[in-house]
C-alpha cells in the first residue's frame, strides 16, 4: 500500500494556497508519501478527452487499495476536482479530503457551488477540516462523513535560526491592502507596520509600509523587530469575512507564531481558544481595543508571551500539526 498527496503547482510563488499545499507536501515526505502533482490552469474549454488523459497521468502511480489525501481545492474548479476524485475512486482507494478552503463559504457569490462541494466531500472516507466550527457548518450543509480530523494550525517548515523578539509597542500586519482597505486607513495610536507590495493609488501615509518580503525574510525580520502580529478580517465586508474567520485557519496567524511574536486576534477567530489557552497574545473585539491592549502591555508581560510562543513556534517549524493530522487521519481508516 502507498500513500499519496495531491500538491498544487502553477500559481505565483506568492500564492498562500500554493505555499500551504507545498509545505504540507514537504512535511509528509518524511512519511514516504508519494506526490500527485496538480497544475493550476484554465480548464474551462478543455475537451473531455484531453482532461481524461491529463487525469490518467496524475493517477498513473495509484494502485488498488492505496490511500490518497486530496488537498482541496485545486483551484481549477469543483467540477475538475470532482472528476479527479471519481477517477481515483475507480482504483478503490481510501480517500482523505484535506480541506484547506471551502470556496462557497469564502464568498457569498460562490455559495451556489456548495452542493457540488458537499457531494465531492461525501465520496471520501475521512475529512480534515480547519476547525470544529467548519465541520459543523459542513454537516449543516449536508456532509455525511463521520470520520474527521481538526487541523488547528498551519505549519511553516523552515531551517532558520530566529531572533528572540523584543518588546515594541507596535502592530504588524502582513497582507494585501486591496483586500483590507481599513488597514491602510489606520486611525489608532499604536503604529501599524504593513508588509505588502505598494499598490498605485493607495495612500499609505497612516501606516509604515515595509514592502513585500519572502517567507524567510519575513520570519527573520519579525523575530528581530518584535511587536505584535495582527490578524483581522475585512471591515468592508464584515459579515462575510467574519463568518469565514470563524471556520478557517489563518495563515497570517501561523506566520506570526512561527516568528515567535505574540499576536492580537479577533474574538471570532476559529482557533481563538488556542491563543487564550497557550497565552500567546490578546483577544479583542475591535481595532481600537487592539491598539489599546498593546499600549497597556508591559515588557514583562510581553517577554512571558514570547517565552510561551517558543513552544508553538517549534511545533510549526517542525511540521507537527500536519504530522498529527496525517497520523490521526490514517488511524481512522479501516
Amino acid at each position: 500500500m502507498k500513500v499519496h498527496f495531491t500538491n498544487l503547482f502553477g500559481q505565483a510563488s506568492t500564492s498562500v494556497a500554493l505555499m500551504a499545499q507545498n509545505n504540507v507536501m514537504k512535511i509528509v515526505r518524511d512519511f514516504g508519501v508519494n506526490e500527485l502533482g496538480i497544475y493550476f490552469y484554465d480548464a474551462s474549454h478543455e475537451p473531455w478527452e484531453e482532461l481524461n488523459s491529463r487525469m490518467d497521468g496524475i493517477v498513473a502511480g495509484v494502485s488498488y487499495g492505496d490511500v490518497v489525501f486530496f488537498q482541496s481545492p485545486s483551484w481549477n474548479s469543483v467540477e475538475w476536482d470532482n472528476h479527479l476524485v471519481e477517477k481515483l475512486k475507480l482504483s478503490h482507494v481510501k480517500m482523505v479530503m484535506f480541506i484547506h478552503d471551502v470556496q462557497p463559504l469564502m464568498f457569498e457569490s460562490n455559495y451556489y457551488l456548495m452542493k457540488a462541494h458537499i457531494d465531492m466531500y461525501n465520496k471520501c472516507d475521512v475529512v480534515v477540516v480547519p476547525s470544529e466550527q467548519m465541520y459543523q457548518k459542513l454537516v449543516s450543509e449536508g456532509l455525511t462523513v463521520k470520520n474527521y480530523v481538526v487541523q488547528k494550525l498551519w505549519d511553516l517548515p523552515h531551517g532558520l535560526e530566529l531572533y528572540t523578539p523584543k518588546f515594541e509597542k507596535k502592530l504588524i500586519f502582513s497582507g494585501d491592502p486591496s483586500r483590507f482597505p481599513h488597514i491602510v486607513d489606520w486611525k489608532h495610536s499604536t503604529p501599524l507596520h504593513v508588509y505588502a507590495t505598494r499598490t498605485e493609488g493607495v495612500d499609505y501615509s497612516k501606516v509604515h509600509l515595509e514592502g513585500w518580503r519572502t517567507q524567510q525574510e519575513l520570519l527573520l525580520e519579525l523575530s528581530k523587530g518584535g511587536g505584535f502580529g495582527l490578524v483581522w478580517g475585512n471591515s468592508e465586508n464584515p459579515t462575510e469575512e467574519r463568518d469565514y474567520y470563524k471556520e478557517n485557519v489563518s495563515y497570517k496567524l501561523t506566520t506570526y507564531l512561527a516568528a515567535g511574536i505574540p499576536v492580537v486576534v479577533p474574538d471570532y477567530l476559529s482557533n481563538v481558544d488556542y491563543i487564550r489557552e497557550k497565552g500567546l497574545g490578546f483577544v479583542v473585539s475591535s481595532l481600537e481595543e487592539a491598539s489599546r491592549v498593546v499600549q497597556e502591555c508591559t515588557a514583562e508581560e510581553y517577554d512571558q508571551m514570547v517565552t510561551r510562543a517558543k513552544y508553538t513556534a517549534y511545533l510549526i517549524k517542525n511540521g507537527y500539526f500536519t504530522k498529527k493530522l496525517f497520523i490521526d487521519s490514517m488511524m481512522l481508516l479501516d
